[in-house]
């Protein structure tokens, strides 16, 4: 076999691995919410993973920016980390708008979806506090909502809105 063949079945191998690996994360995290919800409750699992989203969302920003190479004060720009991060997980979506200060993304399909059904704050809190934590620490005048009947609560789409003021 020749070595650049070897080289892209490699890269094949590691590029599945990788993409398997951050699902299984996105499950863990998804299956450690509801494990702590069923253990203590709604408010204390939410106190417990808003800590640690925050923390992940902080401490990612920075990787992401440079590896994405993203101007920080352009939300188009910014966009891309959310496409990064859709495309490692398995989430489907398309832009509605994607400008200098502002980027709408319909989220049409997420894997983790059926699972937290009748936990759809995960979504609503836990994915909002790791977005902003992402972007606030990339630029302080980052704004997000997100809007819709969530795909966790049997919607077509969520929506993000995100927004540099």
């Amino acid at each position: 076999m020749k070595p650049h063949l070897i080289l892209a079945y490699m890269i094949k191998i590691v590029n599945l691995f990788i993409h398997k690996f951050f699902r299984f994360i996105g499950f863990f995290a998804v299956d450690l919410y509801i494990a702590l919800k069923n253990a203590l409750g709604k408010d204390r699992a939410l106190e417990i993973m808003r800590n640690l989203m925050t923390f992940l969302g902080r401490a990612r920003a920075p990787i992401m920016a440079k590896m994405l190479k993203v101007d920080l004060s352009d939300m188009a720009s910014l966009s891309k980390i959310q496409d990064a991060e859709d495309f490692i997980l398995g989430v489907k979506g398309i832009w509605a708008e994607r400008g200098k200060n502002l980027a709408i993304k319909d989220e049409l399909f997420c894997p983790f979806a059926k699972r937290l059904r009748g936990h759809s704050e995960f979504c609503q809190i836990l994915v909002r506090d790791f977005e902003l934590a992402t972007f606030k620490t990339l630029n302080q005048n980052y704004e997000l909502s997100i809007e819709g009947k969530l795909l966790s609560e049997g919607g077509k789409y969520c929506r993000f809105i995100h927004k540099i003021k």
